[in-house]
């Protein structure tokens, strides 16, 4: 009996050193990894730039490693909020419009300005006095146009104006093309409103002079039910679901998009310059142009710059400790040539660093290096305005970008024909939402 007993408590003795050991190697292991966000999704050009990323800081930093959360196509909103609430933020993460919103709630850790100048890039505008974000390149978004079905309607340069551009979409249609990809379901709902809004309502050029929409409406001196040029854009939104969009799209989301315009089905795709790395990745063996946004106020058609407010990645409170010199080194290493060569090839953004070495995507698929080359032309032709992208202290509330413009477009695409309903819909989230910044 007495061996059975000493038995037992050996195995028990076995088993306790071994639970320890996994559970000491287990925390290591955990001290010793950094997570980081990317909205990686179905974009392959996003996921090489990421392991080419996190195969640097691993080498630049042995014994530790970099772990990808992947938040797919969403912007990160409801994730960050559900993680804050579990105190569990990662320890790098992708800010987009939320940089202040992270910022306020104490969960961003400031960076010097010496960060900055060992990069190369200009000192973004300090929020409340401190910077937060490592920026990556200029961003811009625009039109992304099959130039084979548009030539075919005898169109080969960029409408001036939405009336110039639904024509074109009437001949498209009529031709039996889709005028245009677009999807209900996911944050790419919003963008023909954001277009619209970015470069009708807002006043192009912002100076101290000329306070933005934001500044204004936070001051009640604007409403978007008071503006003639948000109800026009209203109307157009109206107009261009109804013609030109399937019932069927309420259930797209970008991916559908993105297979739709890629398989050579659409004519036009309102979307951001990122999809560039996707005609690469993806082998799309399409004749493509990138045309600005037309006006529906008279004004020049233009791209707006997305990059333009201090965003990107940002250092949460979570990399504390150790972890905060090797989330310092995340930072760094996103600079590395090789690897920031990936990001603009994966993103088709464009350099703002005087000391990376590369200026802009590279590609040896000849289509994706034709589309990187005419959106350098077009926007040395066209100009770009950044819209409400002007600083984190002159942002609309994250509700309207996260949740609100997407809502506008899915009530069209539901059925709702009612302007001052839509409108009232934008200024009561404006007002709740400005009621919690």
């Amino acid at each position: 009996m007495w061996t059975k007993v000493f038995i037992g408590v050996g195995v028990l003795a076995v088993l306790g050193v071994a639970v320890w050991a996994f559970r000491s190697e287990g925390d290591s292991a955990a001290e010793r990894t950094i997570r980081v966000t990317r909205n990686i999704g179905g974009r392959a050009g996003f996921k090489r730039h990421f392991d080419a990323w996190q195969s640097a800081f691993e080498r630049k930093n042995p014994g530790w490693k970099m772990e990808l959360i992947d938040l797919g196509n969403a912007n990160g909103a409801e994730y960050y909020k559900s993680r804050i609430a579990t105190g569990d933020l990662p320890d790098v993460v992708m800010t987009w419009q939320l940089t202040n919103l992270l910022a306020d709630g104490g969960h961003l850790v400031p960076l010097p300005d010496s960060y900055y100048e060992r990069i190369g890039i200009p000192l973004p505008a300090p929020y409340k006095g401190k910077r937060y974000t490592s920026q990556g390149g200029m961003q811009i978004q625009g039109l992304l146009i099959n130039k084979k079905m548009w030539a075919g309607i005898g169109v080969t340069e960029p409408p001036g104006t939405w009336d110039e551009l639904l024509a074109g979409f009437d001949k498209l249609k009529a031709k039996g093309c889709k005028p245009l990809v677009y999807g209900g379901r996911e944050w790419s709902a919003f963008e023909p409103l954001f277009y619209a809004i970015a470069t009708n309502v807002y006043e192009r050029e912002p100076g101290p002079g000329k306070p933005s929409w934001t500044i204004l409406r936070n001051q009640g001196k604007v409403r978007f039910a008071a503006d003639p040029a948000m109800r026009l854009v209203l109307e157009k939104m109206i107009q261009l679901l109804d013609k030109y969009v399937d019932k069927g799209a309420a259930s797209d989301g970008y991916n559908e998009e993105q297979k739709l315009f890629y398989g050579g089905q659409g004519a036009t795709w309102m979307m951001g310059c990122w999809i560039g790395g996707d005609i690469d990745a993806n082998k799309v063996d399409l004749d493509l142009d990138y045309w600005p946004i037309p006006s529906m106020t008279g004004k020049p058609p233009l791209f707006v710059e997305t990059s333009g407010m201090p965003s990107g990645w940002a250092i949460t409170t979570s990399a504390a400790g150790p972890k905060l010199e090797k989330a310092m080194s995340v930072l760094e290493t996103f600079w590395d040539p090789d690897v920031f060569q990936l990001f603009l090839n994966g993103e088709y953004q464009f350099n703002v660093s005087s000391r990376s070495g590369v200026k802009q995507p590279k590609s040896d698929w000849p289509p994706a290096q034709r589309l990187a080359d005419t959106m350098l032309a077009r926007l040395a032709r066209y100009g770009s305005t950044r819209g409400f992208h002007i600083a984190l202290d002159d942002m609309p509330p994250p509700i309207m970008m996260d949740n609100t413009f997407k809502a506008v477009m899915q009530e069209i695409l539901a059925g709702t024909r009612d302007v001052d309903k839509l409108l009232k819909m934008l200024d009561d989230d404006w007002d709740s939402g400005l009621k919690g910044m």
